[in-house]
């Protein structure tokens, strides 16, 4: 059945890039992978050695941990310390690499995946991206945050393959000097969206990455888009005429 759309050549086909995958960069990969199990072998080789000692300052913390080790035969210790300690260090190192962010271009998508957990995203909703220090921000066509995760990528290599599949790359936020400080009972906000940004606090302080997350989504529904600098807060009003100015 002819649906009524052009065939796409076969210059169109040569021309459209292939599926890309922006991973971690080789610096972080040794880092993960070369440097934890190096420095869980140090460890390793290094508790067993420095256990005597300790055990022995009676005003030390956690004297029974020490203690214990202490009261191991030498010969098992100096050769059990390092390997267990390189194997904690390759686990860890391992496990930080499998949760480290990927960015996928395939087709008309962006797949986002981060910390066991992936967001797609359609090309038509993706207006622009670029990194907001450590984050990667992705914005729809009314300056909404789409994505907002902490990055562990290198900023070119996300450049190249960005730029490469036909999206905006931005070298730094085009409403950078739209944000002000969060006050509590800001007047220049409702108070659902003082409520939010309390909550959200509370969050940020606690660590709860989940919740802060939530939270800024929720902000963004009432109006306001956030960004934050540990546990301070900044917002800027959502406006839709925003993308045209």
């Amino acid at each position: 059945m002819d649906s009524g759309a052009p065939a796409m050549s076969r210059d169109d086909r040569l021309a459209k890039p292939s599926a890309t995958t922006v991973g971690p960069g080789l610096v972080y990969r040794l880092l993960l992978l070369a440097g934890l199990p190096a420095l869980g072998l140090l460890l390793g080789w290094l508790v067993p050695h420095a256990a005597d000692w300790v055990a022995g300052l009676r005003w030390a913390p956690m004297q029974g941990p020490f203690e214990l080790v202490a009261s191991f035969d030498d010969g098992w210790t100096a050769v059990a310390g390092p390997v267990v300690g390189l194997v904690l260090g390759l686990g860890g190192g391992l496990f930080a690499y499998a949760m480290a962010m990927r960015v996928t271009f395939e087709d008309d998508t962006v797949r986002v995946y981060k910390d066991g957990e992936s967001r797609i995203l359609a090309r038509a909703e993706v207006a622009a991206a670029f990194l907001d220090k450590d984050r990667l921000v992705i914005l729809d066509a009314a300056a909404r945050q789409l994505l907002r995760r902490p990055s562990d990528l290198e900023p070119g290599d996300l450049d190249r393959a960005f730029t490469a599949h036909g999206y905006r790359w931005l070298h730094e936020d085009p409403y950078a000097g739209r944000y002000h400080r969060w006050v509590r009972d800001s007047g220049e906000l409702s108070a659902a969206a003082n409520a939010v940004l309390k909550a959200r606090e509370h969050a940020l302080r606690k660590k709860n990455a989940t919740d802060a997350e939530e939270l800024r989504e929720e902000a963004q529904r009432l109006g306001c888009v956030l960004r934050e600098e540990g546990t301070r807060q900044y917002w800027r009003p959502l406006r839709d005429e925003a993308a045209g100015d």
